[in-house]
């Protein structure tokens, strides 16, 4: 964006021999700009924050693509003196790229035996280490001088509670509903990793992974992004120990989003519950990810009506046979933590006794 500013296309009507040489120093001086660019970029975000650890544990924010994940975290980063990484091992993205650590989904899959590099690169992120992959200067909640941080992360979910113990952490845990969280993604890029690792291959029988490869193959898209959801949650839901655990829902924190603060607040030692009651109703900073439907609903002014209103947002958009063919992937997995025709999680994931109430009201 930055280079295209500056530099003109050739013109037309001109030598092919002189074309090809202009284009040829239209690219080389576009890499050049290019690279100036993301250098000061990066150079920026190094200068950007002094981070010392303090007393309390830093908070993994573990959660599905799609999931309220950046809005939660921003909730969270809003503490002062907190710091936030977001999605430091998503590789598709130049920082991550940058640091040199992980190129490929496979590697940071169970059968990758990738663990212990994992957890360094964590421990490197968390003593500042690697200064480029600071938060961006001059974004919400950017703070100079830092003594803790929200790490927001999409994968390595057989890892939760390794690092839990070994970067002295704390857990926390977001689940959103299989189906606005698959209509809202593009892509499901760990689906195939998924599927042909020996690791999860273990928690089927031969008759369910028939079934799994045969919904992969030629299911609606809908039962792919269930399948998809369903291995990125079913180990944090069946298979793991989360007795230790802060775990909410995204309907939960939307329609009751006061007494989630406050349970945040209590859970994970957050500072100022003031200024998480007042940061709850803004948008997330990826809000341009979002459809125009969804961005109109965020400019309802009644708040009750709009909490109700994104969370059934995808009411409608799906007929009642597609909803009940993704939900029989559940079977196959033992999940249970959604059911078919309806918004909200299973009872036992939520906290509050009236959240039912206000989705009804």
């Amino acid at each position: 964006m930055f280079a295209s500013k500056y530099l003109k296309r050739p013109e037309r009507n001109v030598h092919p021999e002189v074309i090809s040489e202009k284009a040829r120093l239209t690219y080389f001086w576009k890499k050049k700009i290019m690279k100036v660019d993301s250098s000061l970029k990066y150079f920026m975000k190094s200068i950007s924050n002094l981070h010392v650890q303090g007393a309390k544990k830093n908070i993994f924010l573990f959660a599905t693509p799609r999931g309220g994940s950046t809005w939660v975290m921003e909730i969270i980063a809003s503490q002062r003196g907190m710091k936030y990484y977001d999605e430091p091992f998503n590789i598709r993205r130049d920082n991550v790229q940058k640091a040199g650590f992980f190129s490929t989904w496979d590697e940071l899959m169970p059968d990758g035996g990738q663990s212990d590099k994992i957890i360094e690169y964590l421990k490197l992120l968390e003593a500042n280490r690697m200064r480029f992959m600071n938060p961006p200067p001059f974004r919400k909640n950017h703070r100079c001088i830092t003594k803790r941080v929200v790490f927001k992360i999409h994968e390595i979910e057989h890892l939760v509670n390794e690092i839990k113990e070994k970067c002295n952490g704390s857990i926390l845990y977001l689940l959103r509903h299989p189906v606005p969280t698959t209509l809202s993604r593009k892509v499901f890029p760990r689906l195939d990793h998924f599927i042909r690792s020996p690791y999860y291959r273990k928690f089927f029988t031969q008759n369910q992974f028939n079934s799994i490869v045969e919904i992969r193959q030629n299911g609606s898209r809908l039962q792919k992004g269930f399948l998809s959801w369903c291995y990125e949650n079913f180990l944090q839901l069946n298979h793991l120990d989360s007795s230790d655990w802060t775990i909410l829902t995204y309907e939960e924190v939307v329609l009751n989003s006061g007494k989630c603060c406050q349970y945040l607040h209590d859970n994970l030692g957050l500072d100022d519950l003031e200024i998480m009651f007042n940061v709850v109703d803004e948008p997330a900073m990826n809000i341009a990810m979002s459809n125009q439907e969804t961005i109109d609903t965020l400019k309802i002014e009644d708040s009750q009506r709009r909490k109700r209103n994104i969370v059934k947002k995808w009411e409608g958009k799906i007929s009642d046979e597609e909803q009940e063919a993704a939900f029989a992937i559940f079977s196959l997995f033992g999940v249970d933590a959604y059911e078919y025709d309806s918004y909200l999680a299973n009872p036992r994931h939520l906290h509050f006794h009236d959240t039912q109430t206000i989705l009804q009201d």
